[in-house]
């Protein structure tokens, strides 16, 4: 594949390149973009936050929360629809999330794309580690059997869904890696699709299933899409930094060795 930052080879011959970033974009649309990412971001936490503090107070279910499960529970789906919404969840258990996010890890270190592979293991670790830590600030319980059906009786901590961060971290991660520079100028990119649709799936799936199965209120499962996304862009917003600061770096050593020769000549005439 090709590298991410290729461009710095022609720092020579293009004096505009130190106004773009590693992925060529414009500094000052980024600088904007980002601050509005910021914004964005600093809402959805006091959101998360907000709505772990209320459900700490109050623990059963929300209004109309009951009556979403029960008529969730109540589609008859087809076999294989039904197959595919339990291996969501099955998927996500805590023996199976271990081994493939090791293996993950692993892949990326046989293909020497370190700092991807640092990114993906600290995006799960943190997003995984703060969402057990609110969990057990709240100590929501789970549906109880007596309202709704529940698959598999469990005693953890409800909110927010463990089981939907997980996946908005670990495929949330690895969709972002596929749009990364050097993967987009991969002459094989194309082959990535079906994964990225099965990526994009899993995400949607995972929130339904835990709805489905009886694990989690509808407030459980969306706390745990947006605990999944905080954490998720909060390690893009430090993979960027650290991929810009790589840039700059190379664009200064690019740029002292391009004059280094001019000096010489200039030392010679």
């Amino acid at each position: 594949m090709p590298d991410a930052i290729n461009t710095v080879g022609q720092t020579g011959t293009d004096p505009h390149l130190a106004e773009r970033t590693a992925s060529g974009e414009d500094r000052h649309d980024t600088h904007i973009r980002r601050i509005i990412e910021r914004i964005l971001w600093i809402i959805g936490l006091c959101v998360l936050l907000s709505a772990a503090y209320y459900l700490h107070l109050h623990k059963g279910p929300l209004p109309g929360e009951v009556a979403f499960s029960r008529a969730v529970q109540s589609i008859h789906y087809w076999p294989w629809m039904l197959s595919l919404l339990t291996f969501f969840s099955t998927a996500n258990d805590i023996p199976p999330s271990i081994v493939e996010t090791t293996v993950v890890f692993i892949f990326f270190l046989a293909i020497r794309w370190w700092k991807d592979a640092f990114f993906f293991l600290l995006t799960i670790g943190v997003g995984n580690s703060i969402n057990i830590l609110i969990a057990d600030l709240v100590v929501r319980p789970r549906p109880s059997p007596k309202l709704i059906h529940v698959y598999t009786p469990l005693t953890y901590n409800s909110f927010p869904s463990g089981h939907t961060e997980h996946d908005v971290v670990f495929y949330g991660s690895l969709l972002y890696i596929t749009f990364t520079k050097q993967v987009r100028e991969w002459r094989y990119h194309w082959i990535l699709l079906p994964f990225q649709i099965f990526a994009a799936m899993a995400i949607l799936g995972i929130g339904y299933s835990r709805v489905l199965e009886g694990e989690h209120w509808l407030s459980d499962v969306l706390g745990g899409y947006l605990s999944g996304t905080l954490w998720l862009f909060l390690l893009i917003f430090l993979y960027r930094w650290v991929t810009n600061l790589q840039y700059k770096h190379r664009l200064k050593k690019e740029q002292a060795s391009n004059n280094q020769p001019a000096k010489q000549n200039t030392q010679h005439v």
